[in-house]
């Protein structure tokens, strides 16, 4: 195995060296990709997000190169970007030298690693994607008068034909309003509209 690892910041260079018992060769600057096979790639894409996914996108999307990126601040959008560019790997860039030795052996034998808690992550989000919450059962969390405003409110009518139309003052339009906001995590009345719309 021959890693490569390319790093903006000489710490990163540093701190593998202190943590892996691996030779590697190091660079400022992302390179084209060696047709060696054997090789692995580490990008340590704090600092160079933009030239990282240009990177991926140019070099990896589609092709067999096996490349983990390693981020000082890992989120699981930056995750999601990198593996849809083609990394097969994604860790925090401070993380042990055990799981590095791990996800380098896994990069190896042409398989992917990601931190536990993002790939949950990544699999709450795609079944959001796939069975978006019932929102005709999440407005059950509304009064049955918050629930007449909430739909006068998505018919267009405002505070004051909806005082008119239940009997009610408009500032208990407002009141009801106040709560239907904060129960369903809405900022106004145009979000509340929308949710509406999308039940």
């Amino acid at each position: 195995m021959k890693l490569i690892v390319y790093s903006a910041a000489r710490s990163f260079d540093r701190f593998l060296q202190r943590h892996l018992d691996i030779a590697f060769e190091y660079s400022r600057e992302l390179q084209v990709p060696s047709e060696d096979t054997e090789r692995l790639y580490l990008i340590h894409v704090t600092g160079m997000e933009l030239e990282c996914y240009e990177w991926l996108l140019k070099h990896v999307s589609g092709k067999p190169l096996r490349v983990g990126v390693c981020s000082d601040l890992p989120n699981i959008h930056e995750m999601l970007e990198c593996v849809r560019l083609g990394a097969k790997a994604y860790c925090n860039s401070h993380m042990a030298a055990l799981h590095y030795h791990q996800m380098l052996r896994l990069l190896e034998n042409d398989q992917s690693w990601f931190p536990p808690q993002m790939l949950d992550a990544a699999f709450k989000l795609a079944q959001q994607a796939v069975n978006p919450p019932d929102q005709q059962k999440q407005l059950e969390v509304l009064t049955a008068r918050e629930r007449d405003i909430a739909f006068a409110v998505g018919e267009g009518k405002s505070n004051r034909q909806i005082a008119d139309l239940f009997e009610i003052s408009e500032v208990t339009v407002k009141s009801h309003l106040t709560k239907i906001f904060k129960k369903l995590e809405l900022k106004d009345r145009v979000g509340l509209v929308l949710y509406l719309k999308q039940s």
